[in-house]
């Protein structure tokens, strides 16, 4: 019996990347004005940030369980296990729609929801690790994968208050003062929810606070890690060329993904950032450990550890 792997397009895939893959697609919607869009199906990522850069706020609506019930019916018609990578049911009704979905399937004990608590990078570093796992038992790979939602971060550079504002997040006293002050926002995920990890003056002192924040919370690049822009390529590059290469010089080669629609109707455009899984404690104590033998050897070598002249 095989697993079968269900991802909405909070993840930045398209339907074809997703069918390339081997996955199964569930596409979420976005309405600009009067027209109403399935991501990765019948719009891009650029599309979505030409049409609101002069135009009305997007909108989003939790998706109808129908959508959820035909996936699981077919990925699991042959017996097969089946596992959603869902996107935060903080953020969506989406993790909603799919629990009723699957108490209408012939056989609901085949299929498997689980709420990232997360969206676009972060599914895509767990979609990355089930991969990596599809043999193991569903029970013990549900177990790996909720450890891992834990040490998931992002940190976002956004260059307007406004979609934070409107999205409730922000008050108008702060939206005010935040505009007055030129701040930028910084956006994070706890539990979940989109919160500001802060706001600093200027985009320069913006772009330092995200890795600073990748600093205090260390990057373990043994798992995925992905870099990430919504509507302009070259705010990420600014932000990588000053910032991030500078602190992390061999790490040139991260891959790097736009964000999908219906996460820029909330955070917007002109955004960048990072998505990657933090150091455990003990590991980096561990590391800690190891750096102050090192260098205590390097002090005090034994007899036998000295370099001959």
């Amino acid at each position: 019996m095989a697993l079968k792997v269900v991802v909405d397009s909070s993840s930045g895939l398209s339907r074809a990347d997703a069918l390339a893959q081997g996955l199964y697609f569930v596409p979420l919607s976005v309405t600009i004005g009067e027209k109403t869009f399935s991501e990765g199906v019948d719009i891009t990522a650029d599309e979505f940030y030409k049409l609101i850069a002069d135009g009305p706020m997007p909108k989003t609506a939790q998706p109808s369980p129908k959508l959820y019930l035909d996936v699981f019916e077919e990925a699991s018609k042959d017996g097969d296990d089946v596992l959603l990578l869902s996107i935060s049911s903080k953020v969506s009704g989406a993790f909603q729609a799919a629990t009723l979905a699957r108490s209408m399937c012939h056989h609901p004990e085949r299929i498997h929801l689980f709420d990232t608590l997360s969206f676009f990078g972060g599914i895509r570093i767990m979609l990355e690790e089930t991969l990596h796992r599809i043999g193991e038992p569903i029970g013990e790979l549900i177990a790996y994968l909720a450890d891992l939602r834990g040490k998931i971060r992002v940190f976002a550079g956004m260059d307007t208050l406004d979609y934070v504002y409107k999205g409730g997040r922000l008050s108008k006293f702060h939206l005010a003062l935040g505009i007055f002050l030129h701040a930028k926002p910084i956006g994070t995920l706890e539990d979940g929810s989109v919160i500001l990890a802060g706001k600093v003056i200027g985009t320069k002192n913006a772009m330092k606070f995200v890795v600073d924040r990748s600093k205090a919370e260390p990057i373990d690049f043994d798992y995925p890690c992905y870099l990430f822009y919504s509507s302009d390529r070259a705010i990420l590059d600014r932000f990588l060329d000053q910032h991030f290469y500078p602190a992390y010089p061999d790490k040139k080669d991260l891959p790097i993904i736009q964000i999908d629609p219906l996460i820029g109707s909330h955070i917007g455009p002109l955004v960048y950032g990072i998505f990657y899984v933090s150091v455990e404690k003990d590991k980096k104590k561990r590391s800690l450990i190891q750096k102050v033998r090192a260098d205590f050897r390097a002090k005090f070598p034994k007899k036998n550890e000295k370099t001959k002249p």
